[in-house]
């Protein structure tokens, strides 16, 4: 089982990086009322590391890791997944935009390790949301598998939306 959900998720992150190199190409994209196409995924990407830091926090109370480390309580685990479904949702368009707009970049360093954490972190989410539902898998790998998607997330805002905020200022 473990091998399977390991699998998946490699994948994941494979083929979209197959599929970024293959469609990725400038292209004219809506910018949404925004400046520019960067700066729309930036500010959506933003968004999205706010319900990515509530999803940290809510698994940190649920796995009492927190000061005090008394059981979350029940709305923490429904704050879990509404965050967890609306990150998911709103980082579509993002990946969308990344992959389809600008493809597996490999020409800076930086843009190569954004690429490769964007695939990455997909690949991890997918190696999540199956272990989610592996009974037969070890105790560590739905923590494991959720610090990497949240360490992956973070790594390519950081690479992509930060780095464009730096570039650009915080314009709309």
């Amino acid at each position: 089982m473990l091998v399977a959900v390991l699998f998946a998720g490699a994948a994941v992150s494979l083929t979209l990086g197959l599929l970024g190199a293959a469609l990725g190409e400038p292209r004219s994209l809506p910018t949404w009322g925004f400046s520019s196409v960067q700066t729309f995924k930036a500010w959506l990407a933003g968004a999205v590391l706010v319900l990515v830091l509530a999803q940290l926090v809510t698994a940190l109370s649920i796995y009492q890791k927190l000061p005090g480390r008394r059981p979350a309580p029940r709305w923490a685990h429904l704050l879990h997944r509404i965050t967890g479904t609306a990150a998911f949702l709103a980082g579509l368009p993002v990946a969308f935009y990344c992959l389809y707009g600008f493809g597996f970049d490999a020409t800076t360093p930086r843009t190569l390790m954004h690429s490769l954490a964007g695939c990455l972190f997909y690949g991890a989410f997918t190696t999540k949301m199956l272990a989610l539902r592996g009974k037969r898998l070890p105790r560590l790998v739905l923590p494991l598998a959720g610090g990497a998607t949240f360490t992956l997330f973070v790594l390519a805002w950081t690479l992509g939306a930060a780095w464009w905020f730096r570039q650009t200022g915080l314009t709309t």
